[in-house]
């Protein structure tokens, strides 16, 4: 894995700002309503993620004839 996947770094830089936002929201407000829109962005990054984690993998495997 010489070259990281524009989707993992996608996914981890969206997952570990997400997460960030989602404790600082929590820690200023101790509203739920205003942290439920973090709950979206989750997901979706993951996707990313597991996309990029994905195609690395495959990248590393040898192609089997």
């Amino acid at each position: 894995m010489n070259q990281i996947n524009p989707f993992f770094l996608i996914g981890t830089v969206g997952m570990l700002i997400t997460s960030i936002l989602h404790i600082f929201m929590a820690v200023i407000t101790s509203e739920e309503a205003a942290s439920n829109s973090f709950w979206v962005l989750y997901p979706v990054f993951a996707g990313f993620l597991i996309a990029g984690t994905i195609v690395m993998m495959k990248r590393k495997s040898p192609l089997k004839e």
